[in-house]
């Protein structure tokens, strides 16, 4: 059974700036290859999306790619300016995203949004993910709603506060996947958590992350419906089209 426990809120300026959004891409993912995915899904499909999705007025995306110990970018997709890595797994490249964030040294209030490569949005998840980050005392925001909460034993007795915004209701969950946002006083101060649960391995502990963070006080929230979606048809947020996950009913 899930209990919130509260820690002190942190209290944020309004945001004046524009959303920083960090999207990890990868030539291969060992831990993605197995996945069941939607007729004619690619990686190129859900950044068409998140493009297509997204104010860039009112948005800034930084790009990453890791290109392995060996890969050359070649054909890839990405065009443009790209910040290059060469990790070669999921955990080598979320640490390399943290140093990268923390040396910007953006204001307190700054909305980041960590963004991994196979997920598809809504029109209008911009303005959601504001309004959410914004609710008072939360400091988690994903606009994916897990399937899992929904029919794992694991939360048979999931418990949850609900809140409503102007264009969503809200509900806290435990833990979530690594396409994640904060502001950047959140992440400043969950660093060594963020990292922690990173370093010595290949793949990140994200959901025993969030445990942890939730343990601590941390409000996490995601929308009921979701705003985004894993490009996994048997975990996809409710109320996206399971065929394409891309084209929200």
């Amino acid at each position: 059974m899930f209990f919130l426990k509260r820690q002190k809120a942190q209290s944020f300026p309004p945001n004046t700036s524009k959303v920083e959004v960090f999207v990890r891409h990868c030539l291969f993912s060992s831990i993605s290859k197995h996945k069941k995915r939607p007729p004619g899904f690619s990686h190129q499909k859900c950044y068409e999306n998140f493009l297509a999705t997204t104010d860039l007025a009112r948005v800034n995306v930084t790009r990453f790619l890791d290109l392995g110990k060996e890969g050359e970018r070649g054909g890839h997709f990405l065009t443009g300016e790209v910040t290059e890595i060469r990790e070669g797994t999921e955990a080598g490249s979320f640490l390399h995203l943290l140093d990268y964030v923390e040396k910007q040294n953006f204001p307190p209030e700054t909305i980041c949004y960590f963004l991994e490569d196979d997920y598809f949005h809504k029109e209008g998840w911009v303005d959601v993910l504001i309004e959410g980050i914004q609710i008072p005392g939360v400091d988690y925001v994903t606009l994916y709603d897990h399937r899992d909460k929904y029919f794992f034993p694991l939360y048979k007795n999931l418990q949850s506060k609900l809140f409503l915004t102007a264009s969503s209701h809200w509900r806290t969950v435990p833990s979530t996947t690594h396409t994640f946002a904060m502001r950047y006083g959140t992440l400043q101060r969950d660093l060594k958590v963020h990292r922690r649960f990173s370093q010595g391995r290949k793949i990140s502990a994200d959901h025993d992350k969030f445990c942890k963070l939730t343990k601590q006080g941390a409000v996490l929230i995601s929308p009921i419906p979701g705003w985004s979606t894993h490009a996994e048809p048997e975990y996809a947020s409710p109320f996206f089209d399971k065929e394409t996950l891309c084209t929200p009913k």
